[in-house]
């Protein structure tokens, strides 16, 4: 089985190393929710950027999406609640593509343990040292190192895409979901093997 990393890739024109910006409040939802709640069908977010061209599809690092993107995931049947943001570019003038915050509830942690050459992390605080859990999804390990990922088949949700709590919450997707974006065009979007991701551990 292969699952890809969703990634973002900087480069194009109006997809950015950074995006700088500013939101005008915070969010109101616990972003790291896998139940999340349906949210107002009008918002009044707004980030202020001061990059000169925004044209980005998809920012995994907060998880903000263009109308194009969330139409694919739609029509996956994925289930996610999209938060309406207006985004300003330098000078005021908004974006030509719309966009959304994503609310995803579409989670899994798919790694097989046993089989994966992982150092987990653990609370030695606790009687013999506990490994500690994902706060919202409990079966979730956290991992100190990985130097070799196997997937767990039998744990691979239906879902075409997800939250991959053993990656650092990136996006993880079927073939049939990358191909999709790419048939599409999207911009800034890179793929990476799952079974290729690798953690040093905080002194490597």
């Amino acid at each position: 089985m292969v699952l890809w990393i969703v990634e973002y890739v900087a480069g194009e024109p109006g997809c950015p190393p950074i995006l700088k910006g500013k939101l005008n409040r915070p969010w109101y939802w616990d972003a790291f929710d896998p139940e999340p709640a349906e949210s107002p069908t009008e918002s009044d977010y707004e980030l202020v950027t001061t990059n000169r061209r925004i044209d980005v599809d998809y920012w995994g690092v907060n998880w903000l999406a263009s109308e194009e993107f969330v139409r694919i995931c739609r029509g996956f049947g994925l289930r996610l609640v999209s938060v309406p943001v207006r985004v300003l570019q330098s000078g005021g003038v908004p974006t030509t593509k719309r966009y959304s915050y994503l609310r995803w509830g579409e989670w899994a942690s798919v790694i097989d343990v046993a089989a994966s050459d992982v150092e987990l992390e653990f609370e030695f605080d606790t009687a013999g040292g506990e490994a500690p859990r994902n706060r919202n999804i409990p079966d979730a390990p956290r991992f100190e190192s990985v130097a070799r990922f196997e997937i767990a088949e039998a744990r691979v949700p239906e879902a075409a895409a997800f939250i991959c709590t053993d990656v650092g919450h990136e996006l993880v997707c079927t073939d049939e979901f990358k191909r999709a974006c790419e048939a599409a065009g999207l911009r800034g979007l890179g793929f990476s093997p799952l079974s290729d991701y690798t953690k040093a551990d905080f002194w490597g």
